[in-house]
């Protein structure tokens, strides 16, 4: 077989795949009208994904006239990644997902922030989500970092928290684990989990803002991430507010300095004159507290305010919020999106970009960090 033929192959082979893994079960028939390839030629190839365990037979369809077609999808438990979220002060976050974007397991385990011990906590946390699956099923370890990372080295270039900045994290935790390791930004990877197996699945165009201990965007265009010239585009948690948000000197403060969930929590216990832990403040506000509500109110009228941004300058379909925000409940996001709409230029009344909240909630990013995993591997077959 020459090369030409090998590539169109691979060709075939991978748009029969992401037509699978996005539109769910499909028939041969119905692959052969989208792809415009001849049913002799899907049938093979349909064969050859099925012997590689990529593809199952799962089930029949409708009935147009004649027989029950036979339908097809992606084999979920075929192939697994695993996904970390490196981006909280005390706790490094990790998954196990299947070919599906499915969480098939996760855990928790606390680090100290220097390397060598980010490091040893992350060889630990792979083996945890790994044990008892076949090598050869695990297709790579994706971590989803705070800082900004270069997909073109697998570095991290700037790290403004972690103990991570040029110290080859990917290299050397592959070398520790055997498995392949790619980086990406923390919002970037959970707008792409969301673009493929949650709440944006509906939309090509999207931006996916974060909320909690920081806050940043993910922005998808046409289905992909775009991350900027230099690889810093969403990083709107140090967008400078106006003087609704300023401090004792004047001096207008950053997105994430006045809506991280510490700051709501001092708000509230300077309110009421007492410590309180943030999940005594969230429940008190989804009781209906009045005092904590004009508080997430505030909050929300602030992440409206960079959502207005994002929405103004790059028209998306949607904006998905993630994050600790997902916990904040209906109210919140009817806030959200009645501080938003009241910002958006005249153009967009027509077609008013969409708010929802992320399918993955405060899992999303290590989810996001598996999902750059299995994404190469249905695009790529690595």
């Amino acid at each position: 077989m020459s090369t030409g033929n090998i590539n169109v192959n691979c060709k075939n082979r991978r748009e029969l795949l992401l037509l699978l893994r996005d539109r769910g079960q499909m028939s041969r028939a119905e692959l052969a009208k989208l792809t415009g390839l001849t049913r002799p030629t899907v049938s093979t190839i349909i064969h050859e994904l099925m012997t590689d365990g990529l593809v199952e037979e799962s089930g029949k369809g409708v009935s147009r006239g004649g027989k029950r077609p036979i339908m097809l999808s992606i084999k979920s438990d075929s192939y697994f990644a695993v996904g970390i979220d490196l981006g909280d002060d005390f706790l490094i976050r990790g998954v196990l997902c299947d070919l599906g974007g499915n969480v098939v397991r996760q855990r928790e385990l606390e680090y100290d922030n220097d390397f060598t011990t980010i490091l040893e906590v992350l060889e630990q946390l792979v083996l945890d989500l790994t044990r008892g699956k076949p090598r050869s099923a695990i297709k790579g370890i994706g971590i989803a970092i705070s800082g900004i990372v270069d997909i073109n080295t697998n570095e991290v270039i700037n790290s403004s928290t972690l103990d991570v900045e040029k110290r080859l994290l990917a290299k050397k935790l592959a070398e520790r684990c055997g498995f392949p390791v790619f980086l990406e930004n923390r919002p970037n990877a959970a707008a792409l989990a969301e673009t493929l197996f949650g709440a944006g699945q509906d939309f090509r165009n999207l931006v996916y803002i974060t909320g909690g201990r920081g806050v940043g965007a993910g922005i998808v265009i046409d289905g992909k991430i775009f991350r900027g010239s230099f690889g810093a585009a969403g990083e709107i948690g140090e967008m400078r507010f106006p003087a609704i948000a300023t401090d004792v000197d004047g001096e207008r403060k950053m997105l994430e300095e006045i809506t991280r969930t510490s700051t709501v929590r001092a708000e509230v216990q300077k309110i009421k004159g007492k410590s309180m832990r943030f999940s005594d403040v969230l429940a008190a506000y989804l009781n209906g507290d009045a005092e904590i509500a004009a508080i997430m109110d505030r909050h929300a009228q602030y992440m409206a305010y960079a959502g207005q941004m994002v929405a103004n300058i790059l028209n998306p379909e949607a904006i998905i919020l993630g994050g600790r925000t997902v916990e904040f409940g209906d109210e919140y996001l009817s806030r959200f999106i009645w501080h938003l709409e009241r910002g958006l230029a005249k153009a967009l009344a027509t077609n008013p970009t969409v708010v929802r909240y992320s399918k993955y909630g405060r899992l999303g990013v290590a989810v996001g960090g598996a999902v750059v995993v299995l994404d190469m591997t249905v695009n790529l077959l690595i």
